[in-house]
Protein backbone atom coordinates (compact mmCIF):
# COMPACT_ATOMS: atom_id res chain seq x y z
CA UNK A 1 0.00 0.00 0.00
CA UNK A 2 3.31 2.12 0.62
CA UNK A 3 4.34 1.56 -2.81
CA UNK A 4 0.71 2.88 -4.70
CA UNK A 5 0.09 5.82 -2.19
CA UNK A 6 2.81 8.28 -4.27
CA UNK A 7 1.18 7.09 -7.33
CA UNK A 8 -2.77 7.93 -6.20
CA UNK A 9 -1.04 10.98 -5.16
CA UNK A 10 -0.10 11.75 -8.47
CA UNK A 11 -3.05 10.71 -9.72
CA UNK A 12 -5.44 12.94 -7.62
CA UNK A 13 -3.04 16.04 -8.22
CA UNK A 14 -3.58 15.53 -12.06
CA UNK A 15 -6.66 15.33 -11.86
CA UNK A 16 -7.58 18.48 -9.84
CA UNK A 17 -5.16 20.53 -11.53
CA UNK A 18 -5.97 19.98 -15.40
CA UNK A 19 -9.01 21.44 -15.45
CA UNK A 20 -10.36 22.37 -18.51
CA UNK A 21 -12.50 25.27 -19.28
CA UNK A 22 -14.57 26.40 -22.22
CA UNK A 23 -15.12 30.08 -23.00
CA UNK A 24 -17.29 31.47 -25.31
CA UNK A 25 -15.51 33.65 -27.16
CA UNK A 26 -16.96 33.71 -30.76
CA UNK A 27 -15.78 30.95 -32.62
CA UNK A 28 -13.29 29.99 -30.76
CA UNK A 29 -12.65 28.42 -27.86
CA UNK A 30 -9.98 28.96 -25.09
CA UNK A 31 -8.43 25.53 -23.07
CA UNK A 32 -6.83 26.47 -19.75
CA UNK A 33 -4.35 23.64 -18.68
CA UNK A 34 -2.17 23.20 -15.37
CA UNK A 35 0.12 20.57 -14.86
CA UNK A 36 1.78 19.79 -11.61
CA UNK A 37 3.04 16.41 -11.93
CA UNK A 38 6.87 16.77 -10.38
CA UNK A 39 9.28 17.21 -12.95
CA UNK A 40 10.32 13.19 -13.12
CA UNK A 41 7.07 11.70 -12.89
CA UNK A 42 4.50 11.79 -15.87
CA UNK A 43 1.20 10.90 -15.70
CA UNK A 44 -0.48 7.94 -16.49
CA UNK A 45 -1.26 6.49 -19.47
CA UNK A 46 -5.06 6.23 -19.00
CA UNK A 47 -5.40 10.44 -18.15
CA UNK A 48 -2.91 11.11 -21.32
CA UNK A 49 -5.42 8.65 -23.10
CA UNK A 50 -8.49 10.91 -21.58
CA UNK A 51 -6.79 14.40 -22.25
CA UNK A 52 -6.07 13.40 -26.03
CA UNK A 53 -10.07 12.28 -26.20
CA UNK A 54 -11.06 15.60 -24.80
CA UNK A 55 -8.74 17.57 -26.94
CA UNK A 56 -10.27 15.73 -30.19
CA UNK A 57 -13.57 16.77 -28.83
CA UNK A 58 -13.00 20.06 -28.19
CA UNK A 59 -11.18 20.52 -32.05
CA UNK A 60 -14.00 18.81 -33.39
CA UNK A 61 -16.47 21.36 -31.42
CA UNK A 62 -14.44 23.95 -32.80
CA UNK A 63 -14.71 22.72 -37.06
CA UNK A 64 -18.53 22.84 -36.25
CA UNK A 65 -18.63 26.10 -34.89
CA UNK A 66 -16.70 27.52 -38.26
CA UNK A 67 -18.67 25.46 -40.15
CA UNK A 68 -22.04 27.16 -38.97
CA UNK A 69 -20.22 29.98 -39.15
CA UNK A 70 -19.38 29.74 -43.14
CA UNK A 71 -23.02 28.49 -43.67
CA UNK A 72 -24.46 31.41 -42.33
CA UNK A 73 -21.65 33.99 -44.48
CA UNK A 74 -23.11 32.44 -47.64
CA UNK A 75 -26.88 32.48 -46.64
CA UNK A 76 -26.12 36.15 -46.58
CA UNK A 77 -23.97 36.16 -49.35
CA UNK A 78 -26.52 34.59 -51.64
CA UNK A 79 -29.45 36.83 -49.86
CA UNK A 80 -27.40 40.16 -51.26
CA UNK A 81 -26.71 38.40 -54.94
CA UNK A 82 -30.37 37.52 -54.74
CA UNK A 83 -31.78 41.08 -54.17
CA UNK A 84 -29.05 42.47 -56.35
CA UNK A 85 -30.41 40.26 -59.33
CA UNK A 86 -34.12 41.42 -58.54
CA UNK A 87 -32.71 45.30 -58.66
CA UNK A 88 -30.93 44.44 -62.13
CA UNK A 89 -33.78 42.89 -63.65
CA UNK A 90 -36.24 45.68 -62.68
CA UNK A 91 -33.87 47.66 -64.49
CA UNK A 92 -33.09 46.40 -67.59
CA UNK A 93 -37.71 46.25 -67.89
CA UNK A 94 -37.52 49.54 -67.12
CA UNK A 95 -34.77 50.01 -70.10
CA UNK A 96 -36.39 47.47 -72.47
CA UNK A 97 -39.55 49.60 -71.57
CA UNK A 98 -37.75 53.03 -72.82
CA UNK A 99 -36.32 51.60 -75.91
CA UNK A 100 -39.71 50.33 -76.34
CA UNK A 101 -41.10 53.77 -76.45
CA UNK A 102 -38.41 55.60 -77.92
CA UNK A 103 -38.66 52.79 -81.24
CA UNK A 104 -42.30 53.60 -80.79
CA UNK A 105 -41.86 57.74 -81.26
CA UNK A 106 -39.14 56.70 -83.82
CA UNK A 107 -41.18 55.17 -86.63
CA UNK A 108 -41.73 56.81 -89.92
CA UNK A 109 -45.21 56.82 -90.56
CA UNK A 110 -45.10 58.71 -93.70
CA UNK A 111 -45.47 56.59 -97.10
CA UNK A 112 -42.01 57.04 -99.34
CA UNK A 113 -43.60 58.32 -103.15
CA UNK A 114 -43.17 55.77 -105.58
CA UNK A 115 -40.33 56.34 -107.96
CA UNK A 116 -39.95 54.50 -111.24
CA UNK A 117 -36.88 52.68 -111.90
CA UNK A 118 -36.05 51.43 -115.07
CA UNK A 119 -33.08 48.15 -114.35
CA UNK A 120 -31.43 47.19 -117.62
CA UNK A 121 -30.14 43.54 -118.78
CA UNK A 122 -27.49 42.28 -121.18
CA UNK A 123 -29.67 41.22 -124.04
CA UNK A 124 -26.34 38.82 -125.46
CA UNK A 125 -24.00 37.82 -122.66
CA UNK A 126 -21.22 36.30 -122.83
CA UNK A 127 -20.34 34.37 -119.99
CA UNK A 128 -22.48 33.96 -116.87
CA UNK A 129 -20.02 36.43 -115.04
CA UNK A 130 -21.80 39.04 -116.73
CA UNK A 131 -25.39 38.36 -114.71
CA UNK A 132 -24.32 40.26 -111.87
CA UNK A 133 -26.88 41.46 -109.16
CA UNK A 134 -28.69 44.52 -109.94
CA UNK A 135 -28.40 46.75 -107.21
CA UNK A 136 -30.14 50.75 -106.07
CA UNK A 137 -29.65 52.73 -103.49
CA UNK A 138 -31.39 56.16 -101.90
CA UNK A 139 -31.31 58.31 -99.55
CA UNK A 140 -34.51 58.97 -97.63
CA UNK A 141 -34.87 62.17 -94.96
CA UNK A 142 -37.94 62.23 -93.13
CA UNK A 143 -40.10 65.59 -93.22
CA UNK A 144 -40.10 67.43 -89.91
CA UNK A 145 -44.26 69.15 -89.42
CA UNK A 146 -44.14 72.19 -87.56
CA UNK A 147 -47.84 73.23 -86.44
CA UNK A 148 -48.38 76.79 -87.16
CA UNK A 149 -50.61 78.53 -84.74
CA UNK A 150 -53.25 81.11 -84.77
CA UNK A 151 -51.48 84.65 -85.35
CA UNK A 152 -48.01 83.36 -86.66
CA UNK A 153 -46.23 83.36 -89.95
CA UNK A 154 -43.67 81.86 -91.21
CA UNK A 155 -40.97 83.18 -93.79
CA UNK A 156 -38.15 81.82 -95.61
CA UNK A 157 -35.29 83.53 -97.32
CA UNK A 158 -33.08 82.37 -99.96
CA UNK A 159 -30.02 83.18 -97.83
CA UNK A 160 -29.53 81.93 -94.30
CA UNK A 161 -27.45 85.80 -93.55
CA UNK A 162 -30.63 87.27 -94.16
CA UNK A 163 -32.50 85.07 -91.62
CA UNK A 164 -30.25 85.29 -89.52
CA UNK A 165 -30.23 89.56 -89.70
CA UNK A 166 -34.40 89.36 -89.25
CA UNK A 167 -34.19 87.10 -86.15
CA UNK A 168 -31.05 89.54 -84.51
CA UNK A 169 -33.28 92.72 -85.26
CA UNK A 170 -36.27 91.01 -83.49
CA UNK A 171 -39.16 94.13 -83.41
CA UNK A 172 -40.48 94.73 -86.68
CA UNK A 173 -43.84 97.11 -87.73
CA UNK A 174 -45.10 95.81 -90.87
CA UNK A 175 -48.09 97.75 -92.87
CA UNK A 176 -51.03 96.01 -93.52
CA UNK A 177 -53.30 97.80 -95.61
CA UNK A 178 -54.37 100.21 -92.70
CA UNK A 179 -52.96 98.43 -89.98
CA UNK A 180 -49.74 99.00 -88.22
CA UNK A 181 -48.52 95.71 -87.04
CA UNK A 182 -45.86 95.12 -85.01
CA UNK A 183 -44.14 91.79 -85.70
CA UNK A 184 -41.58 89.58 -83.18
CA UNK A 185 -38.98 86.98 -85.12
CA UNK A 186 -37.72 84.63 -83.04
CA UNK A 187 -36.22 80.90 -84.72
CA UNK A 188 -38.04 78.09 -85.58
CA UNK A 189 -37.76 75.17 -83.00
CA UNK A 190 -38.40 71.97 -84.44
CA UNK A 191 -38.62 68.08 -83.51
CA UNK A 192 -36.08 65.39 -84.44
CA UNK A 193 -36.13 64.21 -87.92
CA UNK A 194 -34.30 61.37 -89.57
CA UNK A 195 -32.63 60.00 -92.27
CA UNK A 196 -31.47 56.61 -93.51
CA UNK A 197 -30.02 55.27 -96.78
CA UNK A 198 -32.19 52.42 -98.41
CA UNK A 199 -30.16 49.84 -100.21
CA UNK A 200 -31.99 47.40 -102.43
CA UNK A 201 -30.16 44.16 -104.33
CA UNK A 202 -32.16 42.29 -106.85
CA UNK A 203 -30.68 38.72 -106.74
CA UNK A 204 -29.38 36.41 -109.95
CA UNK A 205 -29.73 33.93 -108.06
CA UNK A 206 -33.27 33.56 -106.77
CA UNK A 207 -36.96 33.94 -108.13
CA UNK A 208 -40.30 34.00 -106.05
CA UNK A 209 -43.26 31.97 -107.04
CA UNK A 210 -46.80 32.92 -106.13
CA UNK A 211 -50.23 31.65 -106.89
CA UNK A 212 -49.08 27.96 -106.43
CA UNK A 213 -52.28 25.80 -106.22
CA UNK A 214 -52.95 24.19 -103.31
CA UNK A 215 -52.99 20.26 -104.25
CA UNK A 216 -50.27 18.51 -102.89
CA UNK A 217 -49.26 18.05 -99.30
CA UNK A 218 -46.45 20.60 -98.52
CA UNK A 219 -43.01 18.09 -98.79
CA UNK A 220 -44.77 16.69 -102.39
CA UNK A 221 -44.92 20.58 -103.80
CA UNK A 222 -41.55 20.80 -102.71
CA UNK A 223 -40.26 18.36 -104.83
CA UNK A 224 -42.92 19.05 -107.63
CA UNK A 225 -41.13 22.69 -107.63
CA UNK A 226 -37.67 21.49 -107.74
CA UNK A 227 -38.53 19.00 -110.30
CA UNK A 228 -40.67 21.33 -112.47
CA UNK A 229 -38.10 24.75 -112.21
CA UNK A 230 -35.24 22.25 -113.39
CA UNK A 231 -36.66 21.99 -116.74
CA UNK A 232 -34.12 23.42 -119.22
CA UNK A 233 -36.57 22.94 -122.23
CA UNK A 234 -38.43 25.56 -119.86
CA UNK A 235 -35.68 27.91 -119.42
CA UNK A 236 -34.79 26.16 -115.83
CA UNK A 237 -31.97 25.37 -114.47
CA UNK A 238 -30.20 23.18 -111.44
CA UNK A 239 -32.56 24.07 -108.17
CA UNK A 240 -30.03 24.48 -104.81
CA UNK A 241 -33.01 25.24 -102.83
CA UNK A 242 -36.88 25.22 -102.01
CA UNK A 243 -38.14 27.33 -99.84
CA UNK A 244 -42.26 26.43 -99.97
CA UNK A 245 -44.81 28.39 -98.00
CA UNK A 246 -48.49 26.24 -98.01
CA UNK A 247 -50.25 29.08 -96.29
CA UNK A 248 -49.20 31.95 -98.20
CA UNK A 249 -48.96 29.44 -101.48
CA UNK A 250 -45.44 30.33 -101.81
CA UNK A 251 -41.95 29.73 -102.77
CA UNK A 252 -38.99 31.11 -102.78
CA UNK A 253 -36.35 28.90 -105.21
CA UNK A 254 -32.92 29.30 -105.38
CA UNK A 255 -30.59 28.09 -108.43
CA UNK A 256 -26.92 26.73 -108.45
CA UNK A 257 -26.17 28.65 -111.76
CA UNK A 258 -26.50 32.56 -112.18
CA UNK A 259 -28.47 33.83 -115.27
CA UNK A 260 -31.09 30.88 -115.16
CA UNK A 261 -33.79 33.25 -112.41
CA UNK A 262 -32.72 36.25 -115.39
CA UNK A 263 -34.25 33.60 -118.17
CA UNK A 264 -37.11 32.76 -115.96
CA UNK A 265 -38.38 36.20 -115.09
CA UNK A 266 -38.30 37.50 -119.09
CA UNK A 267 -41.46 34.96 -119.31
CA UNK A 268 -43.35 36.72 -116.37
CA UNK A 269 -45.12 32.92 -115.67
CA UNK A 270 -43.74 29.52 -115.59
CA UNK A 271 -45.64 25.91 -116.23
CA UNK A 272 -46.42 23.99 -113.35
CA UNK A 273 -47.66 20.16 -114.42
CA UNK A 274 -50.07 18.74 -111.49
CA UNK A 275 -51.10 15.43 -112.22
CA UNK A 276 -51.05 16.15 -115.95
CA UNK A 277 -52.61 19.49 -115.23
CA UNK A 278 -50.59 22.74 -116.31
CA UNK A 279 -51.11 25.56 -113.84
CA UNK A 280 -49.41 29.18 -114.20
CA UNK A 281 -47.45 30.36 -111.48
CA UNK A 282 -46.15 34.01 -111.39
CA UNK A 283 -42.69 34.60 -111.15
CA UNK A 284 -40.74 37.96 -109.47
CA UNK A 285 -37.45 39.12 -108.51
CA UNK A 286 -35.89 38.16 -105.13
CA UNK A 287 -35.18 41.66 -103.85
CA UNK A 288 -33.74 42.28 -100.72
CA UNK A 289 -33.90 45.45 -99.13
CA UNK A 290 -31.51 46.65 -96.03
CA UNK A 291 -31.93 50.30 -94.18
CA UNK A 292 -28.18 51.89 -93.05
CA UNK A 293 -26.66 54.70 -91.95
CA UNK A 294 -29.64 55.76 -90.01
CA UNK A 295 -29.62 59.46 -88.25
CA UNK A 296 -31.44 61.41 -86.38
CA UNK A 297 -31.02 65.37 -86.94
CA UNK A 298 -32.53 68.22 -84.96
CA UNK A 299 -32.46 71.71 -84.58
CA UNK A 300 -33.82 75.53 -85.62
CA UNK A 301 -34.13 76.46 -89.53
CA UNK A 302 -31.83 78.74 -90.38
CA UNK A 303 -33.27 80.29 -93.39
CA UNK A 304 -37.34 80.59 -91.59
CA UNK A 305 -38.48 82.87 -89.08
CA UNK A 306 -40.76 82.50 -86.99
CA UNK A 307 -42.97 85.43 -86.66
CA UNK A 308 -46.03 85.94 -83.80
CA UNK A 309 -47.92 88.84 -83.86
CA UNK A 310 -50.79 88.53 -85.76
CA UNK A 311 -53.26 87.61 -83.66
CA UNK A 312 -55.52 91.25 -83.62
CA UNK A 313 -55.58 91.54 -87.33
CA UNK A 314 -59.13 92.97 -88.52
CA UNK A 315 -57.84 91.74 -92.29
CA UNK A 316 -58.84 87.57 -92.35
CA UNK A 317 -57.28 86.72 -96.01
CA UNK A 318 -54.14 85.13 -95.28
CA UNK A 319 -53.05 85.17 -99.22
CA UNK A 320 -53.51 89.42 -98.75
CA UNK A 321 -51.28 89.64 -95.08
CA UNK A 322 -48.70 86.94 -96.98
CA UNK A 323 -48.29 89.47 -99.77
CA UNK A 324 -47.47 92.48 -97.40
CA UNK A 325 -45.17 90.37 -95.51
CA UNK A 326 -43.35 89.57 -98.31
CA UNK A 327 -43.14 93.37 -99.21
CA UNK A 328 -41.77 94.87 -96.27
CA UNK A 329 -39.19 91.97 -96.00
CA UNK A 330 -37.75 92.17 -99.32
CA UNK A 331 -36.27 95.63 -98.74
CA UNK A 332 -33.20 96.05 -97.57
CA UNK A 333 -33.94 98.86 -95.36
CA UNK A 334 -35.99 96.44 -93.56
CA UNK A 335 -33.23 94.16 -92.68
CA UNK A 336 -34.66 91.78 -94.86
CA UNK A 337 -33.86 89.94 -98.51
CA UNK A 338 -34.99 88.09 -101.57
CA UNK A 339 -37.81 85.94 -99.73
CA UNK A 340 -39.11 82.42 -100.94
CA UNK A 341 -42.18 81.80 -99.24
CA UNK A 342 -44.55 83.22 -96.30
CA UNK A 343 -47.04 80.98 -94.95
CA UNK A 344 -49.30 82.31 -91.97
CA UNK A 345 -52.46 80.99 -89.84
CA UNK A 346 -55.38 83.58 -88.99
CA UNK A 347 -57.41 81.01 -87.93
CA UNK A 348 -57.14 77.35 -87.76
CA UNK A 349 -53.66 76.23 -87.42
CA UNK A 350 -51.59 74.85 -90.67
CA UNK A 351 -48.38 72.64 -90.60
CA UNK A 352 -45.81 73.15 -92.06
CA UNK A 353 -42.91 70.78 -93.21
CA UNK A 354 -39.42 71.09 -92.80
CA UNK A 355 -36.37 69.27 -94.94
CA UNK A 356 -32.94 69.26 -94.01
Amino acid sequence: MKNLAPVVLHIFTYLINRVYVPLATGSSVLILSFNHFPPNHAPPLGVMAADEDNKEQVLKECEQTEEVMKDIQNQKLISEITKKNIQLKEEIQKLEAELQETTRTSQINEDIPETKIKFTSVENPESDSEFSNISYSCQVSSKVPYELQKGQALITFEKEEVAQNVIRMERHHVQVQSENVTLMANPVPLNSGVKFQVHVAVSNMKINVTDIPDELPESQMRDKLELSFSKSRNGGGEVEYVEYDKQTRSALITFVESGVADRILKMKDYPLYINQNCHRVTVSPYTETHLKKFQVFSGVSKRTVLLTGLKDLQTTDEEVVEDFISIHFQREKNGGGEVEVVKCSLGQPHTAYFEE
